[in-house]
């Protein structure tokens, strides 16, 4: 190889390798970001909650007493004094039930008039779909909306407080500039590591014929420890961060609660002397998490009134039990308002306690939340550093190809690598949406063919299943005409044209338009991709390769779309995630061997260990004289019916309708539900592969059917009896194992029957995941009208029992059917 190619391979190796370093801290630092900024906005505005709530039992307390609300006298002031006595709200409204804005200060704002009754038709909103409690607070143009329901023989009405965003988002803020400096110090390390390394990998020919496998290793060496490196230190930041945010809730209700205790010194009130105050700092305490105790304390430390676990005795710096200083707020009282003509004159002080261990529990949690972004930022480094691989493999040219033969290993085609990354890269924009398309239908909702508003807010997501049906059934005929190849690009264009057909959706006609789109092309890409790994010899292994890369992308797209859809509209998201799907194209393509380019389709591949000669070929025959043929197939019948069906029973029933209520009604976080999720895509990054391998290796490839249906039932059996996280993680481990080999041992063994070698490869394929379809269509309506008959647990060891018989008679009934010799 010319010196002047070398140069430039090592210049282009070293600029793509930081480049897929940046993109992946770029990643990790939103991630965490995103983490911490929920916690933070959370706390902070749970401070203001409950500022409200303090403001709001009093206006109960009025309206128990005869007052009305839409006439109580001294309402003005008090949200006056309410808006004044805590720093970052920028203004209250009080509205009544149905609605109306009562009072408001200021009076003149963004919510008067036409804004107003806009205003409180979205507050009537929340409160309706939020039944069960307060609504979550609503993000503005300006800020938040917090909403405080007034309860007085049920809702009376309810305070509005409009929270500026600068108090907010200042912790995240700060902890962005911080991760930057990290991520900008840990480039330019790399930057200065890699030339060096480089030039050991490219240094010879030998070597240069191993850049495509070893540049993938040195890059999850060398970026994943760096990511190792940077993560650890965020981790260390956090725990300053959170405290942040936890002593700015605290300095919050410092504020309320101090303003009521000053304006009764300012009224002569002996405080000391007054009953009730201890009761009011119990309660401060019972309603904030974060607080141990409350003191109310004279200038020299002597305790007035105590609450929740404060030190015993004087509150004196030097005190023995005193808790840290740095863990408490103070909050001193004055007798008089501090002005030109009246100095500021301390008369009392409120201490609010921290409690450590809560500290300690939110850093935990952001730790947890920290190893997940890390383990999605590794997937995406896993997949990037295929694909420079591949990008590296091509650059090479034929020296890639020549390995010395004491180090030659079997490895697998060309073609199966670039579908895997071009299924990584379509998934990673396909699914930057999946979290988000009903609530981007609700906001769409009209009125459509007389049906309920719940019914047309489904209509995108079953529309595009649909299409995505249609899409599986005729691939295959696509397929055999036109080769994999086109059907992919077509179906890479397709699914791009709906994101970006949806990105610029102003009705949900338009939006069903899109989906449908999307929905076709997910279809064609999803059917070619697997197409296109069963011409090879590997075909197991390849089957698995490609699922492993499109879980990856699944995984990564899902969270890197509701990262964006927190900062972009819905529609915005969409569009990045079409043009995101574009580059699977360009993928596929690199993978492509310059030899067999252009070799006219239906020239013989070569021959899977499962297949004879003519399973090979790829006979045209009419879609339904060779599918009939195949339908009447017995085999066919013992594979779809004992194991093919209940297996996608099994994954649609349990893991996508029943598992999330069960856990829900668990009362699991939502982060740790999706976790669980996590570890299904999980299985099929990590042992996919290992199982193809096997299943390749392996001549008796119905022994792995028969695997496959008592996994997933032991799957459900494991759920049945599950008292905890880790009994339903282990279920979910089980049915993402048996998906693992069901996906290519299916495949293989459905391609080896006399039936499919008539009807062709391609439409073999595609017919049969159709027909599987109909059990993950069925899945959530089998389960969902069996709780109904019996409870969940019985659900369960029944399901889980039938599918472990269905699997032994299939491989007793497969042994009995094998033709005689």
């Amino acid at each position: 190889m010319h010196i002047g190619a070398i140069q430039r391979l090592r210049v282009n190796t070293l600029l793509l390798s930081l480049g897929v370093l940046a993109l992946t801290l770029g990643f990790n630092v939103l991630l965490s970001s995103s983490t911490l900024d929920a916690l933070a906005t959370d706390s902070i505005l749970s401070g203001y909650r409950s500022c409200g709530e303090h403001f709001a039992r009093g206006v109960e307390r009025g309206l128990r007493f005869g007052k009305f609300l839409n006439a109580y006298a001294g309402m003005d002031d008090m949200l006056a004094e309410l808006r004044h006595g805590v720093q970052g709200i920028d203004s209250v409204q009080l509205f009544d039930a149905r609605g109306e804005l009562l009072y408001a200060r200021p009076n003149s704002g963004p919510d008067s008039g036409v804004d107003a009754l806009r205003a409180g038709a979205e507050d009537l909103k929340q409160f309706s779909a939020h039944a069960e409690g307060p609504p979550k607070a609503r993000k503005t143009p300006t800020g938040y909306r917090v909403l405080v329901p007034l309860q007085h023989n049920g809702l009376a009405g309810w305070v509005a407080m409009e929270v500026a965003s600068a108090q907010v988002d200042a912790a995240t803020r700060d902890f962005l500039r911080w991760s930057g400096f990290l991520m900008l110090a840990t480039c330019l390390a790399v930057a200065l590591i890699l030339p060096g390394w480089l030039g050991l990998l490219t240094g010879t020919a030998d070597a240069r014929a191993r850049l495509h496998a070893t540049l993938g290793r040195l890059l999850l060496v060398v970026v994943g420890g760096t990511q190792l490196a940077y993560s650890c230190g965020t981790l260390a930041l956090f725990d300053g961060f959170v405290e942040r945010a936890v002593r700015t809730k605290a300095a919050i209700l410092a504020q309320s609660v101090g303003r009521d205790f000053e304006y009764l010194i300012h009224k002569g009130v002996d405080v000391a002397q007054l009953k009730g105050k201890d009761q009011l700092l119990a309660q401060l305490v019972a309603d904030n998490e974060e607080l141990r105790g409350a003191a109310l304390l004279t200038p020299d430390g002597v305790p007035l009134a105590t609450a929740g676990s404060p030190s015993n005795g004087r509150y004196a710096p030097d005190a023995p039990g005193t808790p840290d200083a740095a863990l408490s707020v103070r909050e001193p009282l004055d007798r008089y308002w501090p002005s030109r003509f009246r100095q500021r004159q301390e008369v009392m002080e409120l201490r609010l306690d921290l409690d450590p261990q809560v500290i300690t529990a939110r850093v935990t949690k952001l730790a947890v939340d920290m190893g997940t972004s890390l383990v999605i930022s590794f997937l995406l480094l896993l997949e990037l550093a295929k694909l420079l691989g591949l990008i590296a493999r091509r650059s090479l040219g034929a020296e890639a190809g020549t390995p010395p033969p004491d180090q030659a290993r079997p490895q697998l085609p060309r073609a199966a690598q670039a579908l895997r990354v071009g299924g990584f890269v379509f998934f990673l924009g396909y699914d930057m949406g999946i979290s988000f398309i009903p609530l981007l239908a609700r906001t769409l909702y009209q009125p459509l063919w007389g049906l309920s508003e719940k019914v047309v807010i489904g209509l995108p997501i079953s529309a595009e299943m649909v299409s995505a049906g249609v899409a599986l059934l005729v691939s295959g005929s696509f397929t055999q005409r036109y080769g994999w190849h086109r059907i992919y690009m077509l179906g890479a264009a397709a699914g791009a044209a709906g994101l970006l057909l949806g990105g610029m959706a102003t009705g949900l006609p338009m939006l069903i338009l899109a989906r449908i789109t999307a929905g076709f092309g997910f279809g064609l890409v999803l059917m070619a991709s697997q197409i296109g790994t069963l011409e090879h010899e590997h075909a197991g292994a390849g089957l698995a390769s490609v699922f492993a890369g499109i879980f990856s992308g699944s995984i990564c797209g899902s969270a890197a779309g509701a990262m964006l859809a927190e900062h972009l509209p819905y529609q915005a998201v969409l569009t990045v995630g079409g043009v995101v799907t574009l580059f699977a194209m360009r993928a596929v393509l690199t993978g492509r061997d310059r030899a067999t380019a252009h070799a006219p389709h239906g020239a013989p591949p070569a021959a899977n260990a499962m297949m004879t000669e003519g399973a090979a070929g790829t006979a045209r025959t009419p879609i339904l004289s060779g599918g009939m043929t195949l339908l009447k197939d017995p085999r066919m019948h013992l594979m779809l019916l004992l194991v093919g069906i209940p297996v996608a029973i099994c994954l649609t029933g349990f893991l996508h309708y029943l598992l999330p209520l069960m856990l829900a009604n668990a009362r699991v976080d939502q982060s740790d539900i999706g976790r669980v999720f996590m570890l299904y895509g999980l299985c099929f990054i990590t042992a996919g592969p290992l199982l193809g391998k096997w299943i390749d290796r392996t001549a008796d490839k119905p022994l792995f059917l028969t695997l496959a249906g008592l996994l997933s039932g032991v799957s459900l059996l494991l759920a049945a009896n599950a008292t905890g996280l880790a009994g339903t993680s282990a279920a979910v481990v089980a049915l993402g194992l048996s998906q693992c080999i069901a996906a290519p041992a299916s495949m293989l063994c459905i391609l080896a029957l006399r039936s499919a070698r008539e009807l062709g490869r391609e439409k073999t394929a595609s017919l049969y995941r159709a027909l599987e379809r109909v059990g993950q269509v069925a899945g959530p309506v089998l389960f969902g009208a069996a709780t109904v008959v019996m409870g969940t647990t019985q659900v369960l060891l029944v399901v889980g029992g039938t599918v472990c018989a269905l699997a032994l008679a299939f491989q007793a009934a497969w042994r009995l059917s094998a033709p005689r010799s």
